[in-house]
């Protein structure tokens, strides 16, 4: 070995050791514990609770989709019959086609009208009025979403509803429907509910991507003569991808697994109209006592969630992160 690769082997470690101390990076070692076993010990139960309450529940939900599990009586392990008997259950299509709308809408609904909403508020010249806006997206968050769901019910009502009314008003009776008992348009009258669908949340989200755009970037945006529709495509856009990437999962992971809506408004029905795979799962357990098969429905909605997400994280790339690339 000459004397040069001799130098370099021996020096790594200390180089290694200089980083550690520089960088803090002690590694994990028993030392390092018993160096800071007080934060450990005080972290502890917040980890033993999170592992009870919010980890175990799920996990031993989705292992028990392999049985036929209900109250009281010991589970029993079937492979996969509860799949099957979803998959080959009737109405199955159905309910997938519906989440295909939800899915679809959902992913209007979650990032374009706050995007748009955000757009508005962000360029108001006004300091004052800016910040008056944002309370107003802000204040609908405090209302709770059944009231919104019940309101929505009761504008929905054929005879007293406000939307009959007025329909009927402007002559129109034609078009006064039972928004929520006809098998065509209920599904597409719970996705109206909320109009316009900006949403406090998504709002303040694309207020603080837009927000750490430099202003030097705008400016040389308008020396370019890229203004306006323009500014919005070329600047805006690119650069709250990861804003963008953010609402589209919390859209699908929505759209795939809520049905809070349904149950108040229709509770599926009519018929079988408005049915979603959540809804099913929610009868499944809660009325037929069919906790397996319910956690098999549960498994293949996380799955769907999951592969969702891993679409969008791979197909949504924020222009920061292609330059750190």
């Amino acid at each position: 070995m000459s004397s040069a690769q001799s130098t370099q082997t021996d020096s790594a470690p200390v180089g290694r050791s200089l980083w550690r101390r520089r960088t803090g990076d002690t590694g994990l070692s028993w030392r390092a514990f018993r160096r800071s076993w007080q934060a450990y010990a005080l972290l502890s139960p917040i980890f033993i609770l999170l592992i009870i309450f919010v980890y175990y529940p799920p996990i031993l939900g989705l292992i028990r989709a392999f049985f036929r599990w209900r109250p009281g009586v010991p589970a029993t392990f079937v492979g996969l019959d509860n799949f099957i008997t979803y998959f080959t259950y009737a109405e199955t299509p159905h309910e997938l086609v519906n989440i295909v709308k939800l899915l679809i809408f959902g992913l209007f609904a979650g990032i374009v009208m706050p995007f748009i909403m955000a757009e508005l508020i962000f360029f108001v010249r006004s300091a004052a009025l800016k910040e008056l806006y944002r309370l107003l997206v802000i204040i609908p968050m405090l209302v709770p979403g059944i009231v919104t769901v019940l309101l929505w019910q009761k504008l929905y009502d054929p005879y007293l509803g406000p939307i009959n009314d007025m329909l009927r008003a402007m002559g129109l009776e034609h078009l006064a429907l039972n928004w929520l008992g006809e098998h065509r348009i209920a599904i597409y009258a719970i996705m109206f509910v909320g109009f316009p669908w900006v949403w406090g949340v998504g709002t303040l989200i694309y207020l603080g991507g837009l927000g750490q755009i430099s202003d030097s970037v705008y400016e040389a945006a308008a020396l370019d003569g890229c203004t306006g529709l323009g500014r919005v495509l070329r600047i805006d856009i690119p650069l709250v991808l990861g804003q963008v990437r953010l609402l589209a999962i919390l859209a699908i992971i929505n759209a795939i697994t809520a049905f809070q809506n349904i149950l108040v408004l229709t509770d599926g029905g009519p018929g079988f109209s408005t049915m979603v795979p959540g809804l099913t799962m929610f009868h499944s357990a809660f009325r037929a006592q069919k906790f397996g098969y319910s956690s098999a429905i549960g498994l293949l909605l996380f799955i769907i969630a999951m592969s969702g997400t891993l679409i969008i994280n791979r197909g949504i790339r924020p222009a920061n992160e292609e330059l750190r690339q």
